[in-house]
């Protein structure tokens, strides 16, 4: 197995190795998106902002296409991916946004970079290094990364693997691991549907985000921007609660409304 992984690392990497030492942080760039909330007095300016930037933190255009038509044999080993992702953040007790992270880490390594056909381990591997990387950026409590790949999983890899995959993805993905995902906004289109001046009740924004990080698993959901998403998801979990309201904000005209799902 340890001879496997060598042979195939060789060729997926180039880079130098990484300090041995799992339990030190990697320098990653740390740019301030806000993830889960904002001061209510910067949240119309910081809104555009990452609305006019979400593009910069998807999938390359023909990703979706790509695997759609069949031309990446990833589907069943991305899904397989994801679902152990989900698992072990249930495990680790890491949040919504930690797994939306991860999924995005996954899905624009996936649409830059391609893997070796039939060497079902590099997913594997790729979904430990994503999972990792993103309980570094949100997570306050990391495991080891030994301890970090739960939930009986076919493969099992040494810390120095699962380092270089980390710095491959960091590289492909520029070391942008700020992503603006639908977490991202979803305090604001709560307080914005429910003409709220306050926070959105912990109910509201928990809920919120299981949603996010429950269906957009699939597919399908990469048609629609975070932004789109986000302003869905607020959209259904506060009618399930509350009398919906669409603010008369500019900011909603960047949306195009008849394009949110759900």
């Amino acid at each position: 197995m340890a001879e496997t992984e060598n042979l195939a690392l060789s060729l997926l990497c180039t880079e130098t190795n990484v300090d041995d030492d799992e339990d030190k942080g990697m320098i990653v760039d740390k740019t301030p998106i806000p993830q889960m909330g904002f001061s209510q007095s910067e949240s119309e300016e910081f809104i555009r902002e990452m609305v006019e930037k979400e593009k910069q933190h998807l999938p390359s255009d023909d990703y979706i296409k790509r695997l759609r038509s069949g031309d990446l044999d990833l589907n069943v080993g991305r899904r397989e991916a994801l679902n152990w992702i989900w698992k072990a953040c249930e495990e680790h007790q890491f949040g919504p946004l930690c797994f939306c992270l991860s999924m995005n880490y996954l899905d624009r390594f996936l649409s830059v970079h391609d893997l070796p056909s039939g060497k079902g381990w590099i997913l594997q591997l790729l979904a430990v290094a994503c999972l990792s990387l993103a309980a570094k950026i949100e997570e306050t409590e990391v495991p080891m990364l030994i301890d970090l790949q739960v939930g009986d999983p076919q493969f099992v890899f040494e810390a120095k693997s699962v380092q270089r995959m980390e710095l491959l993805v960091l590289n492909r993905l520029k070391w942008r691991l700020r992503a603006i995902t639908p977490c991202s906004y979803i305090i604001y289109f709560l307080r914005k549907m429910n003409k709220c001046d306050q926070e959105p009740s912990n109910t509201l924004i928990s809920r919120s985000l299981q949603v996010i990080a429950s269906t957009t698993k699939g597919i399908d959901f990469m048609e629609f921007r975070p932004s789109e998403v986000a302003a869905a998801v607020a959209l259904s979990v506060s009618g399930e609660l509350h009398t919906v309201h669409f603010d008369n904000s500019p900011l909603f005209s960047l949306l195009q409304k008849s394009k949110v799902p759900f």
